[in-house]
């Protein structure tokens, strides 16, 4: 038999990812990888097909003719290769739960966890969907999400950081379950605490501060909360696209980050970042997972509602844990 002269195809998914977003960061958040192994899956392609993909400007890119041509048939094998992959899983009987999730709660509290679902339930299998964005249910929409938001009806005080995040457009026939506050903390690299002792929140506006894109408002809010102006800003603060890069930019020294508690607590008990003020502040919103009423009842729905507000509150429980003298 002729060999068939097929392209690298541990690059497909990244380029498919990268051609639907126009973006190479946003196909990195969606595959859990960098953006340097998007880039060098699209290199390769274009090594190996003699032409390139994408033009790349400074802030954007955009498919060539070749690109377009090329993903419109990357784009209906990936999607034969999925349709067929779910009518074989079920004939096992095996339930797929599509769960829309914030990328850095994901990352740093999800999936670590995921494994003690699939334990408990071998037989559905989870797929994660990351995005910032109003959630959409619908046909080819999720089964569950879990956002971050104003809660509708709940009393925030003005004082709170606010959380600009929209959860849903539309609130109707959705059921919510709270699952944590959103509780912001300043943390830094341990190295800064040993050499300078705890900050106040004054100390803490005068060195680089991280934000984070999507929560623009999170330092001044913060640092107004504890009497500060919110004017107050270092000329050598970074700015950062999700908490995740926060984190790891505080880790590394280049300033003090402010992210929620649940999403640095790991970070925290192993030592790689330090508390760099102690405070009891919650955000203008909370955590919540959010299911159609009519799919409350759907085993898979049903099992993994179960398994996370259990899980949301045993690990809560531990996280909070007083320790002792």
């Amino acid at each position: 038999m002729t060999k068939r002269p097929l392209p690298p195809l541990s690059a497909l998914h990244g380029f498919d990812a990268a051609a639907r977003h126009l973006s190479f960061t946003k196909a990195a958040d969606e595959l859990f990888v960098t953006q340097g192994a998007i880039s060098r899956q699209i290199r390769q392609l274009e090594e190996h097909l003699g032409v390139p993909l994408f033009r790349r400007f400074t802030r954007r890119i955009e498919l060539t003719d070749a690109g377009e041509e090329f993903h419109s048939v990357v784009a209906g094998v990936l999607d034969q290769l999925s349709n067929v992959t779910q009518r074989i899983k079920r004939r096992q009987d095996i339930d797929i739960l599509t769960v829309s999730v914030l990328p850095s709660f994901a990352s740093a509290w999800l999936m670590p966890r995921l494994y003690l679902f699939t334990e408990k339930h071998p037989r559905i299998e989870v797929r994660l969907h990351t995005s910032i964005d109003p959630v959409v249910f619908g046909s080819s929409g999720p089964d569950v999400a879990i956002r971050v938001g104003r809660v509708p009806g709940k009393h925030y005080d003005r004082a709170q950081p606010r959380v600009e995040l929209e959860m849903i457009e539309n609130w109707r026939g959705i059921h919510i379950d709270e699952l944590l506050p959103d509780r912001l903390v300043a943390i830094c690299t341990p190295r800064l605490i040993e050499e300078r002792g705890k900050l106040t929140p004054r100390e803490i506006a005068e060195l680089p501060l991280i934000h984070t894109t999507s929560r623009r408002f999170a330092w001044p809010d913060w640092l107004q909360a504890h009497g500060v102006s919110r004017g107050t800003r270092s000329e050598n603060s970074l700015e950062l696209g999700h908490f995740f890069m926060s984190i790891q930019a505080a880790g590394q020294g280049r300033g003090v980050a402010i992210v929620p508690d649940i999403i640095a607590n790991e970070d925290l008990e192993m030592g790689r970042l330090a508390v760099a003020y102690e405070s009891d502040v919650n955000s203008a919103g909370d955590y919540c997972l959010l299911i159609p009423d009519n799919d409350l009842d759907h085993p898979p729905v049903k099992c993994f509602r179960e398994w996370l507000l259990e899980e949301i509150a045993n690990s809560f429980r531990r996280e909070t844990k007083p320790v002792e003298a």
